[in-house]
């Protein structure tokens, strides 16, 4: 009944559970009414003698006598009433066993198909969880590609024509540095502080030959937090937002501070110097930096834009969470 119930109602659930248990009662009504017609027919093809109960009323002392014993007195009660309850008395047990078997099949019914749904809706999550971190990974990498190499390669050219052997060769090491981790980016979703900041330094470094004299990192981190957990990849974004929308000259060179808290954060903050001819920004960047890290982490990232400063916190794990 239920699984017709659940055909016709198409899957809801509670007018599929009212449609079986009331047919289920229905049904139940039915047999129990037919049921002394049926037992009398058994009885009697089997040849087995029915024994009938013989109930006298006197109608002047309100006395039931069954069959021809000693009267029984029923003060306050009349006759008609009594035989009533008495028949109704005899049905009650089997109806309240009926009912109980009726409900405890329904409530199983309903918990088998609760704890399916629920396993189908976990992993249409967990489908959902994957194509959406593979979205926003697209979207990082395909802001960080065009813009990281253009300007890597302008870099390196221009150390070249300068002549300057030594820090050609320490620029080309701490390129192949910055390229062999975002290539590992795809294989790994969470490192420690301590692989993530030796990625900025690198990154920081080709950035400082860049802008020489022009933009100044500051990195500092506790030792305690360096084993601490945060996805790949989280500091990149911040960095090139900061690059991206403010001024760098010897007037106004950028100061970026990368520094981890006491309450188990990565904080990037850079003083404010917006381009005066920089249109509205989309905050494309960090958006997806905050849907990458509400999957992978289950923690929201912190933006303060308050006064002359720019900030976003990053909360580390004590260990990676699970997939």
């Amino acid at each position: 009944m239920y699984k017709l119930g659940d055909k016709i109602f198409r899957q809801k659930e509670y007018k599929a559970a009212i449609f079986a248990g009331g047919v289920s009662v229905i049904v139940g009504l039915g047999l129990l009414i037919v049921y002394p017609t049926i037992q009398n027919a058994v009885f009697d093809v089997a040849g087995v003698p029915v024994i009938h109960e013989t109930v006298i009323v006197e109608s002047r002392s309100d006395k039931i006598v069954p069959g021809h014993g000693r009267p029984i007195s029923r003060a306050g009660m009349r006759p008609d009433r009594d035989i009533t309850l008495s028949r109704m008395i005899g049905f009650h047990p089997q109806m309240t066993e009926h009912l109980f078997v009726l409900l405890t099949v329904l409530l199983s019914v309903l918990l088998i198909r609760l704890i399916s749904g629920k396993q189908q809706m976990m992993l249409e999550y967990e489908k959902l969880k994957t194509e959406k971190l593979q979205t926003s990974y697209n979207a990082l990498m395909g802001q960080i590609n065009p813009h990281f190499f253009f300007n890597s390669l302008n870099g390196l050219n221009s150390l070249i024509r300068s002549g300057e052997k030594e820090q050609t060769l320490t620029y080309l090491d701490e390129l192949s540095n910055v390229f062999r981790y975002i290539l590992q980016s795809n294989k790994k979703e969470m490192v420690t502080l301590a692989e993530e900041l030796q990625f900025v330094k690198a990154y920081t470094y080709l950035l400082g030959v860049r802008y020489e004299g022009k933009l100044f990192f500051s990195i500092q981190a506790a030792p305690a937090l360096l084993l601490c957990y945060l996805p790949i990849l989280s500091v990149l974004p911040l960095i090139e937002n900061a690059v991206k929308h403010n001024v760098i000259s010897k007037q106004y060179p950028l100061q970026i501070d990368v520094y981890t808290t006491e309450d188990h954060a990565l904080v990037v903050s850079n003083k404010i110097h917006s381009k005066v001819e920089e249109e509205h920004s989309s905050g494309i960047g960090l958006k997806n930096l905050w849907g990458r890290y509400r999957l992978l982490t289950g923690k929201d990232i912190v933006i303060s834009n308050w006064k002359e400063y720019f900030k976003v916190s990053l909360p580390l794990l004590d260990m990676p969470v699970k997939a």
